[in-house]
């Protein structure tokens, strides 16, 4: 007999580029996590690993003025995965080397360090990236 198939849920956030928006898209997802039962543990991390991705698209995305930021989070009960989208240009991205004295350049190794999977691809309609993270309930194999 097949396990039944979990229902996805998801929520998405289109916020602008400006510094409060790291803030924001924390309490968003905080009460998203919630409201979904997700454990604390796992919303915790997502949360750490979604403000990093958040600060990243605001400081670095280069993208044209007006261009909001999407903010994504998905959960079918056994996996928490969320989403940073930019229009600025995509790259292959990895965690940059840093000094134990530096004040930032660590928003990649931080998601690395706290999410069991990550990456980044292109959008669908050619224009920016998204970068992911995924954080699976314990013992779970997604």
């Amino acid at each position: 007999m097949e396990p039944p198939l979990l229902q996805q849920l998801d929520a998405f956030w289109l916020l602008p580029r400006t510094p409060r928006t790291p803030g924001w898209a924390r309490a968003f997802f905080r009460a998203q996590a919630r409201s979904w039962g997700v454990a604390p543990q796992i919303a915790e991390a997502a949360e750490l690993a979604l403000s990093e991705l958040v600060t990243n698209a605001v400081r670095h995305a280069r993208a044209p003025r007006g261009r909001g930021i999407g903010v994504k989070a998905l959960w079918d009960g056994a996996c928490l995965r969320v989403e940073v989208a930019d229009a600025g240009p995509w790259t292959d991205l990895e965690p940059r080397a840093h000094r134990t004295d530096d004040e930032n350049g660590r928003g990649l190794a931080v998601v690395a360090a706290v999410a069991a999977r990550w990456g980044v691809e292109p959008r669908a309609h050619g224009i920016g990236k998204t970068i992911w993270a995924d954080f699976p309930e314990s013992g779970s194999d997604t």
